[in-house]
Parts: C-alpha cells; sequence; structure tokens
C-alpha cells in the first residue's frame, strides 16, 4: 500500500549542493512488502525496469497528491 499523507510549500536550502529548492514536500508512506516487492521487481541495470505499471502508479500517486494541494 502507498500513500502520501502530507503535502506543504516549503524552501529548503541544500548546503551540500549548493542549491535552494522553493517548491513542495510530498512525504510518502509505502508498506515494507511494497518496497520488497518494488524493490524485487527493479533491475539498476535494465533502462525498461520498473515496468511501466508501476511507473505509472507511482506517477498517478505523485501527481494526484500535487493536483489536491489548495
Amino acid at each position: 500500500m502507498k500513500a502520501i499523507s502530507s503535502k506543504e510549500n516549503i524552501e529548503e536550502t541544500f548546503p551540500e549542493g549548493g542549491f535552494t529548492i522553493d517548491g513542495v514536500r510530498l512525504m510518502l508512506h509505502i508498506s515494507h512488502d511494497e518496497v520488497a516487492a518494488l524493490l524485487a521487481a527493479y533491475d539498476p541495470n535494465d533502462f525498461n525496469s520498473p515496468d511501466i505499471v508501476t511507473c505509472r502508479a507511482l506517477a498517478r500517486l505523485i501527481l494526484d497528491a500535487l493536483n489536491s494541494m489548495d
């Protein structure tokens, strides 16, 4: 199971990178079982990994959260 529990507008500075981001912070929660399944199906050496269904589900979760912001 995946869920985004909070969204907030932030400005955060990253001294190690020397940059500031004025943007949105999302808190994403993913169950341990789903993390294990996602990582088991992921091959960092394969450009087509993860599969399109997984990519679309994660993208929609993020886009729905961004779209619901006040």
